[in-house]
């Protein structure tokens, strides 16, 4: 995808060519530093260099994620409207930042129709504004 050479490659992920030849023909698995690498160096996910499942270099949860966060944007931006709040942009990302980490790391945010559970919204729209 980047369009570079085998020796191009090499010496951007710091590895000699012939490493880098092995890997590509799958006679070497690729190390976790290695996939690290990639990531730092071409922001691809190591998730799809391990399942190679779309074509952008992105797993397929990447999608479900940013629909998720995207929804969270716009139920947060639609609570401050309907109640007629004052949130300066800097806390309403940090609201929507919060309510998008909870949902990833928890079940606390219930949803429903694809929108967060409003009087959540609202409890931390609270601490914010």
């Amino acid at each position: 995808m980047a369009r570079l050479s085998q020796e191009e490659m090499s010496q951007k992920l710091g590895i000699s060519r012939s490493a880098y030849q092995n890997y590509e023909r799958g006679q070497r698995d690729l190390t976790a530093h290695l996939m690290l690498q990639i990531y730092e160096v071409f922001d691809v996910d190591p998730l799809w260099m391990l399942e190679g499942d779309t074509e952008d270099g992105k797993n397929r949860r990447h999608e479900e994620i940013a629909v998720a966060y995207r929804k969270i944007g716009i139920a947060v931006e639609r609570r401050i409207i309907e109640r007629g709040l004052t949130v300066i942009p800097e806390k309403k990302w940090d609201a929507i930042e919060f309510l998008f980490d909870e949902f990833m790391n928890t079940d606390a945010l219930s949803i429903e129709g694809g929108e967060p559970e409003t009087t959540r919204i609202d409890s931390v729209l609270r601490l914010v504004s």
